[in-house]
């Protein structure tokens, strides 16, 4: 920007400048040569005197050497009975002419130009006065008047040049402290303000992003309120469901359950912590991929087999870690196959497989049942067909938009739903690709899932 704003004064006050200095320029030039023939006319009219009253030639040629342009070689009189006295450098015919038209005029000759005028003698007779004007006498002082002018036109481009080069630093200057503060606020720098500068319109956007980022604190500190608030307000049930579920008789089931309490415990306190945490101090999210696909596909594989339902789950490859949270990735799965277990029949199959790329990964899950009626508007948030918020697809989709990647819903192979959550790869960790089998996973129970 500044360098355009330079430019643009430059070529202005160029254009500017030239518009001013060459008329200038060819006037100076004019007003030097007139001055040279108007000098050549007085020394013309002072010998007039002479040549009318003259019947010598000794007298008209002591008058002329009387003068500094008859001594120089440039007075010359040309009289019609006494012929030519001093130096002349016209043509004949140039004397013929003006005799004739009896008006005064110039004519080039070599090195300058020559100034005729016609005198009227008695009898009738024409005598023509010749005053030689050199070309140094026609372009006196235009030189100078010439780099007078060029000077004056290099001041004023570059004093224009300077001024606009200050605007324009200035322009930039408050500009770039607006980007950096935008910059700041997005990477969650929230105590980041601008220091309203330059021009009163940028300093207006300083103004109104100080405003904004400030409203923007206040909302954020009432939502991180809110949503500990929210979350402190279930621990009251959840002591309750821990003591219900602790009163269970020993055994698988109860075990079960507890770890199900522990986890959502655990979350309602990540909820708390990160709601107190300011952004910028919250770290990288990083997890590794297949550990949380182990983790929940061996979580629900055991409800499968409670079911009865067929459950295929293929082993997810080692080594891809992905943008996000343990956590967050999890509830994204338990979203995807929490779907198929309660809007499916539990005679409906499911299949769970990770597909690896070299820039992104992508978890599918189909199953058997009788699939989405509208799939665009099933991804919709809060839109659902079913008896549910219709927040969890929209969840998953969050997910996979963060991390670079994207949601797609369609129609399975297995006759029902198949949603594909295609995650991108965090850092230089990018996914083998190496050839796998899919085989059955383990249930809690140690059986094979039914296909």
């Amino acid at each position: 920007m500044r360098r355009s704003y330079v430019r643009v004064a430059l070529a202005v006050t160029t254009l500017v400048a030239l518009a001013f200095v060459i008329p200038l320029a060819l006037l100076v030039q004019t007003a030097a040569q007139d001055r040279a023939l108007r000098e050549a006319e007085r020394q013309a009219l002072g010998l007039s005197a002479v040549v009318v009253v003259a019947t010598d030639r000794d007298l008209v040629l002591n008058s002329i050497m009387s003068t500094e342009a008859g001594q120089q070689g440039r007075l010359a009189a040309h009289l019609p009975t006494l012929g030519t006295v001093g130096t002349s450098r016209v043509a004949p015919g140039a004397i013929i002419h003006v005799r004739q038209q009896q008006s005064a005029g110039t004519v080039n000759v070599a090195g300058g130009r020559a100034y005729l005028r016609p005198v009227a003698l008695p009898e009738g007779l024409i005598a023509v006065i010749e005053v030689y004007v050199p070309s140094s006498s026609l372009r006196a002082g235009v030189g100078l008047a010439w780099l007078v002018l060029l000077g004056e036109a290099i001041v004023l481009v570059g004093v224009s040049t300077l001024l606009a080069d200050r605007l324009a630093a200035r322009v930039v200057r408050a500009s770039g402290d607006l980007a950096r503060t935008a910059t700041s606020l997005g990477a969650g720098s929230l105590h980041a303000r601008v220091r309203p500068s330059g021009p009163r319109e940028i300093e207006e956007v300083g103004g109104a992003l100080n405003v904004l980022a400030d409203r923007f604190a206040e909302l954020l500190a009432t939502e991180r309120a809110l949503a500990a608030n929210l979350s402190h307000r279930l621990r009251v049930p959840l002591t309750a469901l821990r003591l219900n579920t602790e009163a269970l008789p020993a055994g698988a089931d109860r075990d079960r359950q507890l770890r199900v309490v522990d986890r959502l415990e655990n979350e309602i306190n990540a909820v708390i912590v990160e709601a107190a945490r300011p952004l910028a101090a919250r770290p990288r999210l990083r997890c590794d991929l297949a550990a949380v696909v182990t983790d929940r596909t061996e979580f629900w594989g055991a409800l499968a087999e409670d079911q009865g339902r067929p459950w295929q789950a293929e082993p997810p490859p080692a080594g891809i870690t992905v943008p996000a949270a343990f956590s967050v990735v999890a509830e994204a799965l338990d979203v995807l196959l929490g779907n198929v277990f309660h809007h499916t029949p539990e005679t409906a199959a499911c299949r769970v497989s990770v597909q690896p790329g070299a820039e992104e990964v992508s978890v599918t899950v189909e199953d058997a049942g009788p699939g989405f009626r509208d799939p665009e508007a099933a991804v919709s948030r809060g839109a659902s067909d079913a008896d549910s918020t219709g927040l969890g697809l929209d969840i998953a989709r969050r997910l996979a938009a963060e991390t670079g990647g994207r949601f797609d819903v369609g129609r399975s192979e297995l006759g029902g739903a198949r949603v594909v959550l295609t995650l991108g790869v965090a850092g230089e960790d990018a996914p083998p690709r190496a050839e796998r089998r899919p085989r059955f996973w383990r249930r809690l129970g140690g059986a094979h899932a039914r296909r």
